[in-house]
C-alpha cells in the first residue's frame, strides 16, 4: 500500500484539479453562452486551435521528452543532467514561442479574411498571440515537474490559470465592456491570455521550491556546457510528437473552417453555421467528454513510471499497475457513457437553458469509451519511445476524419460532423490498441496471460 500512495496522491492532485477546472469551466461556458451566445463560443472555438497549434509547434515536442528523460535520469541517479536539460529546453522553446507570437499577430488579418468565414476572429487572434510564449514555457515546466512525478505544481497552476481566466473575462464583459478597444467576443481570449501568464508565474514559484537532489559524487555547480545531453536522441523522440501535435492542432483548426463551410454549402447562413459549430464543440463535446478529467490523470501518473521501468529493464514490475489502470478507465468510461446518454436532455436544458444540444451530446458520448482507452494506449507507446507509431496513427486518423466530415456533413448537417468525430475516436482506439499490444508482447511474451493474472490479483485484493 505504501508504494501506491504516491500514485494515489498524484492522481488526486490531477483529478481534483481537473474536477475543479471542469466544473468551473462548465459554469463559465454556460455564462458565456448566455452573455455572448453560441456565435461567441463558435469564434472562440475557431481561434483556440490556431493558438494551440502555434503554441505546440513552439514546444517542439520537448515537454513529453522531458518527462521521459528526467524520469530515466532519476532512475539511474544522473541528477546534474536534469537541470541542464531543463535549461536547454527553456531556451529553445522561448525562441520558438516568441517567433510564433509575432507571426500570428502580424498575419491575423490575412488568416481572418482568407481562411475563416467570420472576420470577427481577427482581433481575437491578435489578442491570443500574446499567450503563446507563456503557454509554451509553462508546458516545459509541467513536463519537468511530471518527470519528477510531482503533479502538485501542474494541478495548482491549472487552477490558478482557470481562476484568472474566468475572472478576467467576467470583468471585461460586465464592468469594462464600454471602455475596452475590442468587442465582447474577444473577452474570452483576453481572459485566456491572462490565465496563461498566471500559470507560468505559478510554475516559477514551484520551481524555486523544488528541493535539489544530488548524488554524493555529483555537483550541480558543473557548467552546463560540460554536461553532454543526448540532443539528437531527444529530437528523434520529440519530432514525431511535434508533428503529431501539429497534425492534431491543424485538424482541430480545420474543423472551424471545414464544418461551417460545409454547413453554408448545405444552405445555412454564415451566422447560423457558426452557432451550430459552437453547439458541437462548445456545448456538446465538453459535456460528453467530461469524464476525461478522471481518465487523463491516469496516463499522466503512469507515464514516468513506464519510462523509468523501461530504462531499468524492470517493466514486469508495473504490469499490475497497467492492468489496474486499464480496468479503472474502462469501467469509468462505460458507466459515464450510459449516465450522460440518459441524462442528455436534462443536462442540456440545465446547463445551457436550451435542449438544442441534447442530440449532439448523445451522439458524442459514443466516442468516450474509445477515447479513454486511446489515452492509456498512447501513454504506453510514448513512454517506451515509439513516438513514430503515434505519428502514423494520427496521420491516418486525421485523414479519416477529414474524409468522413466531407461525406457526412453535407447530408446529415452538424449531426454528420458529430458522427465523423466519433468514427475517428473509434479508429484511434483500435489502431493504438494494436500498437500497444505489439509493445506489450515484445516486453512480455505472454501479455494476455500476464494482464489476466494481474486483473485476477487486483480483484482478489479488492
Amino acid at each position: 500500500m505504501a508504494k501506491l500512495r504516491p500514485n494515489l496522491r498524484n492522481f488526486c492532485y490531477l483529478a481534483g484539479s481537473g474536477l475543479i477546472i471542469q466544473l468551473a469551466g462548465t459554469v463559465y461556458r454556460i455564462w458565456l453562452a448566455r452573455e455572448i451566445g453560441s456565435e461567441g463560443l463558435g469564434i472562440l472555438q475557431m481561434v483556440y486551435p490556431i493558438y494551440r497549434l502555434l503554441s505546440g509547434i513552439a514546444t517542439l515536442g520537448l515537454p513529453l521528452a522531458l518527462i521521459k528523460w528526467i524520469s530515466e535520469y532519476l532512475a539511474v541517479r544522473e541528477y546534474a543532467k536534469i537541470t541542464a536539460l531543463r535549461q536547454w529546453a527553456f531556451r529553445i522553446v522561448l525562441i520558438g514561442s516568441l517567433s510564433g507570437a509575432v507571426l500570428l499577430f502580424l498575419f491575423a488579418p490575412l488568416i481572418g479574411k482568407s481562411v475563416f468565414t467570420d472576420n470577427r476572429v481577427i482581433e481575437a487572434l491578435q489578442i491570443i498571440a500574446f499567450a503563446i510564449p507563456f503557454s509554451a514555457l509553462s508546458a516545459v515546466y509541467r513536463g519537468y515537474f511530471q518527470g519528477y512525478s510531482r503533479m502538485a505544481p501542474t494541478a495548482t497552476s491549472e487552477i490558478a490559470e482557470q481562476a484568472v481566466e474566468i475572472s478576467t473575462t467576467a470583468i471585461c464583459i460586465v464592468a469594462l465592456a464600454a471602455w475596452l478597444p475590442f468587442s465582447s467576443y474577444s473577452a474570452p481570449v483576453t481572459g485566456l491570455t491572462m490565465g496563461e501568464v498566471t500559470c507560468f508565474v505559478t510554475l516559477l514559484f514551484f520551481l524555486r521550491k523544488l528541493p535539489v537532489t544530488t548524488a554524493p559524487d555529483q555537483d550541480l555547480s558543473i557548467c552546463e556546457s560540460n554536461i553532454a545531453l543526448p540532443q539528437r536522441s531527444i529530437f528523434r523522440y520529440a519530432w514525431p510528437l511535434l508533428l503529431n501535435q501539429i497534425i492534431v492542432s491543424v485538424s482541430m483548426a480545420s474543423e472551424g473552417v471545414i464544418i461551417p463551410r460545409l454547413l453554408i454549402a448545405g444552405g445555412y447562413a454564415a451566422h447560423i453555421s457558426t452557432g451550430l459549430f459552437g453547439q458541437l464543440t462548445g456545448m456538446a463535446e465538453p459535456v460528453a467528454y467530461f469524464p476525461l478529467i478522471f481518465l487523463a490523470p491516469l496516463g499522466s501518473v503512469l507515464s514516468p513510471q513506464i519510462s523509468a521501468a523501461f530504462k531499468t529493464k524492470t517493466f514486469a514490475a508495473i504490469k499490475r499497475k497497467i492492468a489496474l489502470f486499464y480496468l479503472s478507465a474502462t469501467g469509468l468510461a462505460l458507466v459515464s457513457s450510459f449516465s450522460i446518454f440518459g441524462a442528455a436532455g436534462l443536462l442540456a436544458a440545465t446547463l445551457y437553458n436550451s435542449p438544442a444540444s441534447a442530440p449532439l451530446i448523445r451522439m458524442m458520448i459514443v466516442g468516450l469509451p474509445f477515447t479513454a482507452i486511446a489515452i492509456l494506449n498512447t501513454t504506453i507507446i510514448s513512454a517506451v519511445g515509439a513516438t513514430d507509431k503515434i505519428l502514423w496513427i494520427s496521420i491516418w486518423s486525421v485523414s479519416l476524419k477529414t474524409l468522413t466530415l466531407v461525406v457526412f456533413t453535407p447530408f446529415l448537417g452538424i449531426h454528420g460532423s458529430a458522427w465523423a468525430i466519433n468514427a475517428t475516436q473509434i479508429f484511434l482506439c483500435l489502431a493504438s490498441t494494436a500498437e500497444t499490444w505489439k509493445i506489450m508482447k515484445a516486453l512480455n511474451p505472454s501479455p494476455l496471460k500476464g494482464l489476466t493474472t494481474c486483473l485476477r490479483r487486483n480483484y482478489q485484493h479488492s
